[in-house]
């Protein structure tokens, strides 16, 4: 009996399995390689990464309130700087997730830092056993300046010597405590405080000395040397008194808040 002939067309595609993911969370079992015309970014690990993948996972990571970004495939730890570079996204979309960033790490002072000459993400280094660590090396300033580039973690001033405490390692601002108190305090959360987003302790603008607004109107008058200036705009009380009318007793200043002060003392 014979058959009609028939061509026979053999396609070059793959089977593709399709794996249902219910949790949504992102697991790579072997390195990204590039499919078809698609040129994936590679990671300082080695690793090339679907910036689709990556940015999902920034984001799950964002809503879970941690920075730890991460090779899904080494597990080598990423800052924040190359994972914004490896999303591939648009600027608006990088804002707000630079935002989100932001506020992450002003939240959690203790865990993370910004560098003050690079703005590059900083989280404190140490042991399992949580112990704050003396100093914290920025690497992007250190591979612009081609050596290590050491912080202290207390008040971001440089750091003088090795990593480990010894003769001639140590922080060289003299006023570390001080700064240090300044820029990762807390902030005033009250609803009903005039000074609300400050915050909670400045610098006297005249003499240095710390004040902690306790409640009352935005202007406070410094212990030490009778210096009155608003909480909020570190201006004079009588300069800022003359922005307008009615504005004494306002919860919210005419001028911009301050922001963190970082005394050269």
């Amino acid at each position: 009996m014979a058959f009609p002939s028939r061509d026979v067309v053999l396609s070059r595609k793959p089977n593709l399995t399709l794996i249902p993911n219910p949790d949504r969370t992102y697991r790579l079992l072997e390195p990204q390689r590039n499919r078809g015309n698609a040129q994936f970014p590679l990671a300082s690990c080695g690793h090339s990464v679907n910036p689709a993948d990556v940015t999902e996972s920034v984001k799950s990571l964002l809503d879970q309130k941690s920075l730890e970004f991460r090779c899904p495939v080494c597990d080598k730890e990423w800052s924040w700087r190359e994972t914004r570079k490896l999303t591939q996204l648009p600027e608006p979309e990088l804002c707000a997730l630079e935002e989100r960033v932001n506020l992450i790490a002003q939240d959690r002072p203790e865990l993370y830092k910004k560098c003050p000459a690079c703005s590059l993400l900083l989280q404190r280094p140490g042991d399992d056993d949580a112990s704050v660590a003396l100093c914290v090396a920025c690497p992007g300033c250190s591979c612009s300046r081609g050596k290590p580039c050491l912080l202290c973690w207390a008040c971001l001033s440089p750091w003088q010597g090795g990593e480990e405490a010894g003769e001639g390692a140590g922080c060289t601002n003299k006023a570390c405590g001080l700064i240090s108190a300044l820029l990762f305090c807390s902030v005033v959360t009250d609803p009903d405080s005039r000074v609300l987003g400050c915050p909670l302790i400045r610098a006297c603008p005249k003499c240095h000395q710390l004040t902690m607004h306790t409640g009352g109107c935005k202007y406070v008058c410094c212990q030490g040397c009778r210096h009155r200036f608003c909480f909020i705009c570190l201006e004079r009380s009588k300069n800022c008194k003359r922005t307008g009318p009615g504005l004494y007793w306002a919860l919210q200043c005419s001028k911009p808040r301050a922001e963190r002060q970082r005394l050269d003392c």
